[in-house]
């Protein structure tokens, strides 16, 4: 998984830089992009998406669709990642230890487990990454968690 983190990296330094309402239209974008054209599903976690209204629809829609689209990948990302399933130990000790580095450094990691795991595309999850650690990011893992549960979406 560790070549998972090193290739998200980038992508999620530059994703880190937007506010959320631009992560969850970034999400909707990329999400209706790959539906269009499957072979954008590279592997790569930054891709570029031009908005395209006759296609994608209105942004106030893209952003809504992103939203959604978010709120059902958090309850599972939380699961796996605060939850207490003994296969994924492995990757929230890893996810702990990062936690004392750096919101780049933990959201490539949660980048690589949501593919790795959640077998989401590499540009949906470095989205998705980012909006995770914008919201929910504290020093500790803990921390982490509580205000991770704190926030998930009504199921």
């Amino acid at each position: 998984m560790k070549n998972l983190e090193e290739a998200a990296k980038p992508a999620v330094e530059q994703l880190l830089r937007k506010d959320e309402d631009q992560l969850y239209k970034e999400l909707g974008m990329r999400t209706k992009a790959l539906a269009q054209d499957p072979y954008l599903m590279t592997g790569s976690f930054d891709l570029e998406v031009t908005y395209d209204m006759a296609v994608m629809g209105p942004m106030d829609e893209i952003r809504q669709f992103g939203q959604r689209l978010f709120d059902r990948w958090t309850v599972e990302a939380h699961k796996l990642l605060c939850g207490t399933e003994a296969e994924d130990e492995e990757d929230r000790k890893k996810l702990g230890n990062e936690l004392g580095i750096s919101d780049i450094a933990v959201g490539a990691l949660l980048a690589g487990v949501l593919v790795s795991h959640l077998g989401i595309a590499a540009a949906l999850a470095a989205v998705v990454a980012a909006i995770i650690v914008k919201r929910f990011f504290r020093p500790t893992y803990e921390e982490f968690c509580k205000a991770w549960t704190k926030n998930l979406p009504e199921e």
